[in-house]
């Protein structure tokens, strides 16, 4: 399960960072929910500066990231109206 902060999960469904899965799970965009608790996680540990970089767990963070922004992003696209040239 996904905690956030007072005020965060309005930010992160604002810039549609969140989506719900098959299950009805909050989860991160483009991640299952393991991926998106385990991600929450290490970004939090890594803002307190106390996530371990030597074990392999930042280049995970940063696969997830790359996914999810990607995911992110085509979500907004999908939302944008089509223009006419």
């Amino acid at each position: 399960m996904l905690k956030f902060q007072p005020g965060a999960r309005e930010y992160h469904a604002e810039i549609r960072a969140l989506s719900v899965n098959n299950n009805g799970q909050e989860v991160f965009v483009g991640m299952t929910l393991d991926e998106s608790v385990w991600y929450q996680s290490y970004a939090e540990a890594s803002f307190n500066g106390t996530a371990n970089r030597t074990d392999g767990s930042q280049e995970k963070y940063l696969e997830l990231q790359d996914r999810h922004e990607a995911a992110r992003l085509k979500v907004i696209e999908a939302e944008q109206p089509a223009t006419v040239e």
